[in-house]
């Protein structure tokens, strides 16, 4: 923001300025009714956990607050986390639902953290999901031209569970 901004917002009554210890606080977020926290990633893998942090090995972000509003807006009564992000990068040749982070990702949110992901192409609603249900259901969300990929991946690693 512009030094007039927050002079302005400084002697505005309705606003008040806090630290990221309580705005972020589990407890000042879980008290919040019907909390719904809508947070990004870069790329989120059959299982629900999601990458915010790293592209190609390469750390290009901190998890920031995302991971305290997740658990946060979870334990809002009638709260949702809530994930958004394109279906692909690169054009549309790469998906961004994976079927499993790569050793170089790292799981910001964890699986438990996701209850709802949105797309292009869709919602998937996670929560209370099994492991299969939650596959079949980020599968749908996926970009159309690698769903099959993503169900072959998935079958090869049930197989392997």
């Amino acid at each position: 923001g512009t030094a007039p901004l927050y002079a302005r917002a400084g002697t505005e009554p309705g606003l008040r300025w806090r630290g990221v210890d309580h705005t972020h606080a589990h407890a000042t977020l879980a008290a919040i009714p019907r909390l719904k926290a809508v947070n990004s990633a870069l790329e989120i893998d059959l299982f629900g956990q999601s990458n915010g942090e790293t592209l190609r090995g390469r750390q290009i972000s901190g998890h920031g607050g995302s991971a305290d509003f997740q658990k946060g807006a979870r334990a809002s009564e009638g709260g949702e986390a809530i994930l958004a992000l394109p279906a692909t990068a690169g054009g549309g040749k790469v998906s961004r639902i994976k079927s499993a982070l790569t050793p170089v990702s790292i799981a910001s949110i964890p699986r438990a953290d996701a209850d709802v992901v949105v797309t292009e192409h869709g919602v998937a609603e996670l929560r209370w999901l099994d492991l299969d249900a939650r596959a079949e259901a980020l599968i749908a969300i996926a970009a159309p031209e690698h769903r099959d990929a993503l169900a072959e991946d998935w079958a090869a690693i049930r197989r392997a569970m």
